[in-house]
């Protein structure tokens, strides 16, 4: 199982979220730059907006952006792209669990454009489909076992 702060979600094991560490544990290591701090700040901020880009993120944390793709490298071991799509994936698991959103309200809620790219996203770090995971869950006040277990 994957802990994020106060949300656990049921992940396969072979996840890329459930190998990586947890974003609020990424989150501390970036706490040492002022620049990444900031970064943190805009996502936080932003990332429901399916429009930011890497320049705007440079521009809020006061840096080019190949540096702040250096300093992401360097203290978190990620990048941009990469810190902003697992940021949002993780924001639609905590949906999936907290409401009965559909899963259109949940990509569009989160910043994704489309279904397809969060389908791509929503399966490389989480191993399956979102209409799979959804299923997992609760569904009319039972608890479905996981596919994946």
């Amino acid at each position: 199982m994957y802990q994020n702060g106060s949300h656990s979600y049921h992940l396969p094991p072979s996840s890329l979220l459930a190998t990586l560490e947890t974003l609020e544990r990424v989150r501390q290591k970036i706490v040492y730059s002022r620049r990444l701090e900031r970064l943190w700040i805009f996502i936080e901020e932003s990332y429901s907006d399916p429009d930011i880009r890497l320049m705007d993120a440079a521009r809020h944390s006061g840096v080019s952006q190949d540096h702040l793709n250096l300093l992401l490298r360097r203290f978190a071991d990620t990048t941009f792209h990469d810190l902003l799509s697992r940021y949002r994936i993780e924001k639609c698991l905590g949906l999936l669990h907290e409401k009965n959103y559909t899963l259109t309200e949940i990509y569009s809620r989160c910043g994704f454009n489309s279904s397809t790219t969060f389908e791509r996203q929503f399966k490389r770090w989480v191993g399956c489909l979102p209409s799979e995971y959804k299923s997992t869950l609760t569904n009319n006040g039972r608890q479905h076992k996981p596919f994946f277990e």
